[in-house]
């Protein structure tokens, strides 16, 4: 029998990657020795370091610059080669375009090691020594939800909610796509010696803070059935989504997110339909530098529902037993740049079964996957990625009378562009 592949995500905290481009990008501030600080910060993945090239629609390149302070929603770039002087304005809207390592100048490489140290003399607060005149004596020693509510009253609730959900902002960030096809020509694993051929097509949004992303996937394989030694033809199908509300705070994003998987061998459906439901969840950005992209933890409850056609021994006819329940989802993501080709990833989900009927919850049913990525960039949009994933799920042997666990090895060629 087959049990299909377990849904995998990748979400993403993100910094500004060779060719990424950040659209409708301001100049707020020019500061002395050729510093300027922009609209784009933290939540738009910008980190330290980073290099770029701005761009201006009527009049093209203006400046190539490197990022010596980066905050939540602003962001302080040295401009180090301006060919066009007069196309640098707070006037004008720029693009902000990601840029390789290797494309910087050696003479201005150096300058990466004194950035960490810049400061906006503007935001150089002096504070006298001594009692802080600006601690009042008078704080309650308690503090009650009545008194938050007073004090910050429904105006400042609301403009909070505002921000968070903001309209216009959700206009500009829904707009801009960027969209991978991808072909697997080999992919081989171990719960039933199949060899399978995957393709399908996944798609995101380029954006700030609203982050809409899918895909969908379907494998046609030929494999050696376990109980009859019969090779055979299958094929399924796998579909996922995702909503993230970037930086809800420095640290936290939300999760919105659900999958589906089904899977037709011979004539059952195992499963028939899979789908986990994640109506909302947290990720905390643990880490993120340079080199490190994200080493995010997430957390979201799941609404689990399974249904698996099975086999009456007795009969020789087909029942449908279906599962209900909650599961508690975990996910580590880590991603980091090897060099300016290679890049490697890995997902790590565990989803602990909780019983609907009694809550108790069942450690030995961790429904776990692990997806271990290596990228390779071969030219431009042209990727190799190869994958090595390891999946273990109590019911494909309860179930189905299946290994518990798979082990998985692909090839995958992908092509992305934007729309």
């Amino acid at each position: 029998m087959w049990i299909i592949l377990g849904l995998l995500f990748s979400v993403q905290g993100f910094s500004l990657e060779s060719f990424e481009s950040l659209k409708n990008v301001k100049i707020l501030k020019v500061i002395e020795t050729n510093i300027i600080m922009i609209d784009r910060g933290l939540e738009d993945g910008i980190l330290i370091n980073d290099h770029a090239k701005l761009s201006q629609e009527t009049d093209g390149y203006s400046a190539r610059a490197l990022c010596l302070l980066t905050k939540a929603n602003v962001s302080y770039w040295k401009l180090y080669r301006i060919p066009y002087a007069e196309t640098i304005s707070k006037d004008l809207s720029y693009t902000l375009v990601g840029m390789a390592d290797k494309e910087i100048p050696a003479p201005y490489e150096a300058m990466r090691d004194n950035t960490t140290r810049y400061e906006d003399p503007d935001d150089i607060k002096k504070i006298p020594l001594g009692n802080d005149p600006f601690i009042k004596r008078d704080l309650p020693e308690k503090l009650t939800e009545r008194d938050i509510i007073e004090t910050i009253g429904p105006e400042q609730r609301k403009l909070y909610v505002e921000k968070v959900l903001n309209k216009d902002q959700i206009n500009r960030d829904l707009r801009d796509y960027k969209v991978s096809f991808f072909a697997s020509p080999y992919t081989r694993q171990s719960i039933n010696e199949a060899e399978s051929f995957r393709y399908g097509a996944r798609a995101g949004n380029i954006a700030s803070k609203y982050r809409l992303q899918g895909q969908f996937e379907q494998q046609q394989s030929k494999l050696k059935d376990p109980k009859t030694e019969e090779t055979v033809s299958t094929r399924s199908t796998t579909a996922q989504a995702q909503f993230v509300i970037h930086r809800l705070t420095p640290d936290i994003s939300s999760l919105t997110l659900i999958n589906y998987n089904s899977m037709r061998f011979t004539e059952l459906g195992t499963p028939k339909s899979h789908w986990q439901f994640g109506p909302i969840g947290f990720t905390w950005h643990m880490f993120e530098n340079r080199t490190w992209e994200y080493f995010d933890l997430s957390y979201v409850p799941l609404y689990d529902y399974r249904a698996t056609e099975v086999i009456n021994s007795d009969t020789g006819s087909n029942s449908e037993i279906k599962t209900r329940a909650l599961r508690h989802g975990f996910r580590l993501a880590v991603k980091t740049k090897i060099n300016e080709r290679v890049s490697f990833e890995n997902l790590l989900w565990v989803r602990p079964y909780q019983s609907l009927a009694t809550w108790e919850i069942d450690g030995s049913d961790l429904n776990l996957s692990n997806d271990m990525k290596f990228v390779f960039n071969l030219s431009g949009s042209l990727f190799l990625d190869y994958n090595l994933v390891y999946q273990y799920d109590k019911l494909w042997r309860t179930l189905s009378d299946l290994p518990s666990t798979n082990t998985i090895n692909s090839i995958n060629f992908r092509y992305d562009f934007d729309i």
